[in-house]
């Protein structure tokens, strides 16, 4: 009996465990994902149920595969994410008009060139942040992070010489400085100030 009781204690206390390891804005973002996947955004009866399965499948996995946790993790600062939303969206509008002209217009192929793009901060989700919206504005796609060195290695459309290289930097650079600004910790808005008054970036 006694053995019984605590193989039981063990066996909730392993459950706690995995349960403290979940974390809820991943799960959040999991279940994002999920409902974009089955359409859980359609205003049907099912949706709610779709987005409590999804939060349930999320959970279920960080229990069975645990991630280690992020860090040092993000701060939402509200009048910078509204600068980043504008300045994202603004880029988005004349990078589209860009490439529809350098596809279309007539002449030698548009050349390209690949950019190593050395970030200023160490932060892991800045990274990611930043690699997936250089990846989301058109005309340039990563191809390879090198995360230890925190540099990616972009593939930017037009570039045809060493000035358009550089110059692709310089944006990369600013919307980098604009994301840590708008999601980024105290400690990586130092990191990123601290570059900045270094000189810092160049790969």
């Amino acid at each position: 009996m006694n053995d019984l009781k605590t193989r039981k204690k063990a066996g909730v206390n392993a459950l706690r465990r995995r349960l403290g390891k979940v974390q809820i804005p991943v799960a959040l973002g999991m279940t994002l994902v999920w409902m974009m996947l089955f359409k859980g955004f359609q205003l049907r009866p099912e949706a709610l149920g779709t987005a409590a399965v999804g939060f349930l499948v999320s959970v279920g996995i960080m229990m069975l595969f645990p991630l280690p946790p992020i860090s040092p993790g993000f701060r939402f600062w509200p009048l910078q994410c509204v600068r980043l939303f504008f300045y994202v969206l603004g880029k988005m509008v004349v990078s589209s008009f860009q490439v529809t002209v350098q596809v279309f217009r007539p002449g030698p192929p548009v050349k390209s060139s690949v950019v190593a793009v050395r970030l200023r901060t160490d932060a892991d989700l800045m990274l990611v942040c930043t690699a997936i919206t250089v990846t989301v504005i058109p005309g340039s796609v990563i191809i390879e992070v090198a995360q230890p060195e925190k540099i990616l290695y972009v593939h930017v459309l037009g570039a045809e010489d060493e000035e358009e290289a550089e110059k692709a930097k310089e944006n990369i650079h600013m919307l980098e400085e604009r994301i840590v600004r708008a999601l980024g910790t105290r400690e990586n808005i130092a990191d990123l100030e601290a570059a900045l008054a270094a000189g810092k970036g160049s790969a």
